[in-house]
């Protein structure tokens, strides 16, 4: 099972699906004044926005990828722009840019293993249109770095929260701190209903104009589907009752979930801190990440080679489509149509930046010697080894202490 919360789909997922197929409204749309519509997708805005701490959620049927597509339109970004996003992410982070006609400009990640601020402001040229702040492997970047350096050039933060959900920055939801945040319901996320994304923001203007993007362009603030004003053309990514119903029912596990992978992941990493070669990925807000993996950076990359081939993990450079070196696509510019922004454009125009291996040297340094343990999680691209969500206390400490020896082994 991929993520914490594919495995504690139960009766309370059933019963809510049910209540859905009973009622006949399976679309976010219905008759308000009917008592058989549930309106499902719109209570599960509603929660996701009390949780988050922002006055707008809109649920999507496009996942993450779509949440950041949209969330980057309703910015302003096109083409001629360029964006600011971290070169260890999954690749939607990246091609959600591409797509709006922006070009995607990398920079490096710290010892938090999400965005370098300082390096961020570096990057920082007249084109550049908004940041893509990447809550990685489930734990907070450095906002609030992040944000002074955004506003000191006014420029928008997009909090990428897709492997985030459930987390907290310093009090606050993560996902409320920027402009405007994503987040996705993958199997391998948090809470999942399969597929799907939300966005979430505290800005008017923003949710209108991503409501009216994923909805032909229509108004919000309605739950039938009439006609409203339309203030442009806009596509069709509604979510629809039976996702939502899954959803809700998994959101009100996210304590559970939050409080068994703190207590796993402190178990693992008490017994790795025997071992003072292994050091620890830094947290901005210990307490608040959602506690999803633990990752842990080794001496050399060739020490951190044969611990991973020893215990049946991958280091951290290895991990598929979340390192900008392995996006293949990336790194030979191609689109679906292989034309315009941003990467068909006369020479002198835009220049594209290298995408290629070495672009990043000081990202490509640090995830060679580092791997990530999976505490509820189980994805061969980034932690193919760890515990799962329901491994208690007794998995957790073998899990450590495979890992522990096998350290131990290879210092030798």
């Amino acid at each position: 099972m991929p993520g914490p919360g594919i495995e504690l789909v139960g009766a309370e997922e059933i019963a809510e699906v049910l209540e859905v197929m009973n009622s006949g409204f399976l679309s976010r749309y219905g008759p308000s004044d009917d008592p058989r519509f549930l309106a499902k997708t719109h209570r599960l805005e509603e929660e996701v926005a009390a949780m988050t701490g922002v006055r707008h959620a809109l649920a999507l049927s496009g996942g993450g990828s779509a949440a950041l597509w949209i969330a980057l339109l309703a910015l302003g970004v096109g083409a001629g722009d360029e964006v600011i996003v971290p070169g260890f992410t999954f690749v939607a982070s990246i091609s959600s840019i591409v797509y709006t006609g922006a070009t995607p400009v990398l920079a490096e990640v710290d010892d938090t293993f999400d965005l370098d601020p300082a390096d961020v402001e570096a990057r920082i040229t007249p084109r550049t249109r908004a940041i893509v702040a990447v809550h990685m492997l489930g734990a907070p970047a450095r906002l609030d770095e992040l944000k002074a350096v955004a506003d000191r050039h006014g420029i928008p933060i997009v909090e990428d929260c897709c492997q985030a959900f459930g987390a907290t920055y310093k009090g606050r939801g993560i996902g409320s701190i920027g402009a405007i945040g994503a987040f996705s319901f993958n199997e391998y996320k948090t809470i999942t209903c399969g597929d799907g994304g939300m966005i979430v923001t505290d800005d008017d203007e923003l949710y209108e104009r991503c409501f009216a993007m994923h909805d032909q362009g229509h108004a919000p603030y309605r739950l039938e589907s009439r006609y409203a004003p339309r203030p442009f053309l806009g596509m069709n990514f509604r979510m629809t009752e039976l996702p939502s119903a899954v959803l809700l029912a998994q959101l009100r596990k996210i304590d559970r979930i939050r409080t068994h992978l703190h207590e796993n992941k402190a178990i693992v990493r008490d017994m790795l801190e025997e071992v003072p070669d292994i050091g620890f990925r830094t947290l901005t807000d210990p307490d608040g990440e959602i506690a999803t993996h633990l990752v842990t950076v080794l001496p050399t990359a060739e020490i951190a080679t044969a611990v991973a081939a020893d215990v049946g993990a991958i280091t951290l450079d290895q991990s598929g489509w979340h390192v900008y070196s392995k996006m293949n696509h990336l790194i030979e510019r191609r689109t679906v149509t292989g034309k315009g922004y941003p990467f068909d454009v006369p020479a002198g125009d835009h220049p594209v930046p290298d995408y290629g291996l070495g672009a990043l040297p000081r990202t490509d340094a640090l995830l060679a010697r580092s791997i990530s343990i999976g505490i509820g999680i189980r994805d061969p691209n980034l932690a193919a080894f760890g515990i799962r969500m329901r491994d208690g206390e007794a998995e957790a400490r073998a899990c450590a202490a495979t890992y522990r020896d096998a350290v131990i082994r290879n210092l030798r």
